[in-house]
This record gives C-alpha cells, structure tokens and sequence, in this order.
C-alpha cells in the first residue's frame, strides 16, 4: 500500500543522463514527482552520486548497488531504441522484485517494437509487479500552449512562458507517475519469504562487485531487511 510522509520510499531512477536535457528534465521531474506525492515517493538520481573519474565497472557497480538496495523503480524507455543501461537496470529489478514503473514521453516510433501494445521489444514486457505510462509529451505541451493567445517570440521570452508551459507538462507527467507508483503498490509480492533470503544474497554475487561478495551480501541484507519491514518484501 502507499506509504506514509513519514516514510518515504526511494525510487531509483533509471535513464538517460548524457546531456544537459538529460540532467535537467531528469532532476525537475523527480523533484515534481516528489511534491505530487507529499514526499511518499523520493528518487535516487544516478546523475547525484555518478563520478565521472571512477572505472566503468566502479560506475556500473554503484548503479546496480543504489538500485537494488532501492524500494521502487523508475525506467524511462525513450528514444527509438532503449538505452542498453537502463534495460539491464529493468532486468535486475525484475530479479530483486522490486514494484517499478516504466515511463516512455516519446512520440516517435510508435510503431516500432515487436508487440502491438507497446513500441519496444517484447522480450522487456509482462512482467509482474510494473505499471507502464505512456504519454505523448509533445501533445500535452502544445495543448497547455494553445492555451495562451499568440505573441511574439520576444514576448513568450520575456514572459517565461515556454517554461512555465514545460513545468505544467511534468506535472501532468509526475501525477500519471504518482499514480502508477499507487497502482504497483498494490500488486502481490512475488518473490516467496521462503527465497528472498537466498535471492538477494545471489543478487550481491551474480554482477562480480568489485567489493566482494560478502560485503556487498551484508549490505543487501540490510536492504532486505528495510524492505520487509516496510511490507515490499515477504
């Protein structure tokens, strides 16, 4: 079920961060999603930790780690092809059972894929405890835009308008997140009581983490613990 103010889930949040539109619509609309939800649904924002001066694999196992020992998942699924990261962030959660949400705002190729219902490979579909949002965000910017009578280009510059138009748009796009999170939380656990024990201590070893098996296995366990204690696990 949803939780309290008083505690709030940490949403990994799994993307692109490559850019300045990366970085910045990633950190607005996590900051909204937050906001819309009282503070229940607070992310992790790789792009806040990353360090640019670590090794591939120092990155890659920092990710998985904040990801795993997160209670909720974020995966945006833009662009005409998924970000490879982000897709193996998906398949880990999977693994960890943890309630995830996947997000796409592209309008482009929505044809594309190899399933009628989504425009991405089947093979990243159907699995359970995940709610998918689709939204067309070029639409709903154009609608809210519509809304004001036409300037010139000098004036929608003075007024901020574009701004104010795109920050109503992450709203409407947080609340459809707020919502789904909502949503997940209520899908049965998966993973038995029985194995979630076992499953996460495969978790600290299945990846190779440069720290060592049993030390990332302790600080799993930890995670584990948390999320029992908040009823995600059993």
């Amino acid at each position: 079920m949803p939780q309290s103010k008083e505690h709030p889930l940490n949403i990994y949040f799994a993307g692109e961060l490559f850019t300045h539109k990366d970085l910045v619509g990633n950190a607005i609309l996590a900051e909204s999603i937050a906001e819309l939800s009282d503070q229940r649904y607070c992310s992790v924002l790789p792009q806040n930790f990353e360090q640019r001066d670590n090794s591939p694999q120092q990155i890659r196992d920092q990710d998985l780690l904040n990801l795993i020992e997160s209670d909720l998942a974020l995966f945006c699924f833009d662009g005409s092809d998924l970000d490879a990261g982000t897709v193996v962030e998906f398949m880990a959660a999977k693994f960890a059972d943890i309630p995830s949400v996947i997000l796409r705002t592209d309008y482009r190729s929505k044809s594309s894929g190899d399933q009628v219902d989504f425009p991405w490979n089947l093979m990243a579909s159907f699995y359970p405890r995940c709610e998918v949002e689709v939204v067309d965000s070029m639409a709903i910017y154009q609608s809210i835009f519509k809304e004001f009578p036409m300037i010139d280009a000098g004036d929608v510059m003075i007024e901020k308008r574009s701004s104010d138009v795109a920050h109503t748009m992450v709203r409407v796009v947080s609340q459809a997140i707020v919502d789904a999170f909502d949503r997940v939380l209520q899908q049965p656990i998966k993973l038995p009581a029985s194995s979630s024990e076992a499953v996460y201590d495969w978790l600290a070893r299945f990846a190779g983490f440069e720290d060592g098996d049993e030390r990332i296995a302790e600080r799993l366990k930890q995670a584990l613990k948390r999320k029992q204690e908040r009823r995600l696990l059993a």
